[in-house]
């Protein structure tokens, strides 16, 4: 399909195309040598036939063998309509199609604030979109700029933009639920090897050391354990921050708020990441971290977004 489409810069005219809608619409099936003969027959009409079934193809349109092209119920409609909403929607699915194929980076797309419209660099379309970038052009939607960037028609604005928010909101969705799962499984493998080192630390009390963060997200530490083999009670509250490169990691205000009132009890353990599989490796343990870090110059506290509140 788009192996066809990268081999010719245009599918046809507009009148090549609405014939070609017309001419494959209710059918059944139709051959590819029909479509031929009957393309060349018709005056006033250009028609690229391989690279216009292929671009019906892109949209969804139809299906293809060899020989043979079935037209879906969804083409059968389109012809219903005029004219000028046939090239209306077949534009809009365009987008949508390049949209949804993620061929803009969050670079490919801007706004002139001069001149009032959307922009698509001119280089965000691979050669082998070229059919479709032209198409567009010929149906308004698109217009070349003297810079090399392509200006979309305001009328079609909304549908681009739409098309951008939403694939750029899948995405994001995406990239933080994997986000997650990549810092959950790191976290999970920091802790439980914190957990090791404090049940071989104090061997004696190995069986009451826990983790507990799989049950109490909102205990504001991950691991109990004592002092000493000498304490009778929990005396020390391990919060476990894994990192990659230099130290570093986000504080809850839970958190914050359990090492204040915990003070010397509360330990904060800084895991490096790429070195836990090192043999003899001790990660950082700051005690009252609260205090620590809040009072120490080794620590740049950045607040990364406010809560603001009417009063």
């Amino acid at each position: 399909m788009l192996t066809e489409l990268k081999r010719c810069n245009s599918i046809g005219n507009t009148a090549g195309i609405l014939f070609l809608v017309s001419m494959m619409a209710g059918k059944e099936k139709i051959s590819r040598d029909e479509i031929r003969n009957r393309c060349a027959l018709e005056n006033n009409i250009i028609v690229n036939c391989p690279g216009a079934v292929a671009f019906f193809e892109y949209l969804r349109l139809i299906d293809t063998t060899s020989d043979i092209v079935v037209p879906s119920s969804e083409l059968n409609t389109l012809a219903a309509k005029s004219n000028g909403e046939v090239i209306e929607q077949l534009a809009a699915m365009s987008i949508n199609r390049l949209v949804e194929d993620g061929i803009f980076d969050k670079d490919a797309t801007g706004f002139d604030a001069e001149k009032g419209h959307l922009t698509i660099k001119r280089s965000a379309f691979p050669l082998a979109y070229a059919a479709v970038r032209n198409f567009l052009t010929m149906a308004g939607v698109l217009d070349k700029e003297e810079n090399g960037e392509i200006c979309v028609a305001g009328n079609y604005e909304s549908d681009w933009t739409a098309q951008l928010r939403n694939r750029r909101k899948k995405c994001t969705l995406e990239q933080l639920l994997k986000q997650q799962e990549d810092q959950s499984k790191c976290g999970l493998e920091a802790e439980e090897f914190v957990l090791d080192l404090e049940k071989k630390r104090l061997p004696e009390l190995a069986q009451k050391i826990k983790r507990i963060s799989d049950f109490d997200v909102a205990a504001g530490y991950d691991i109990v354990s004592y002092e000493n083999s000498g304490t009778e009670h929990y005396d020390r509250f391990i919060e476990v921050k894994c990192y990659m490169g230099s130290p570093h990691f986000f504080w809850s205000e839970n958190e914050s708020d359990i090492a204040r009132i915990k003070a010397n009890k509360y330990i904060l353990c800084l895991v490096d990441y790429s070195r836990i599989g090192e043999p003899g490796y001790q990660p950082e343990f700051i005690r009252n971290p609260y205090e620590t870090i809040f009072d120490s110059d080794d620590w740049l506290v950045n607040t990364s977004s406010y809560r603001i509140q009417r009063i």
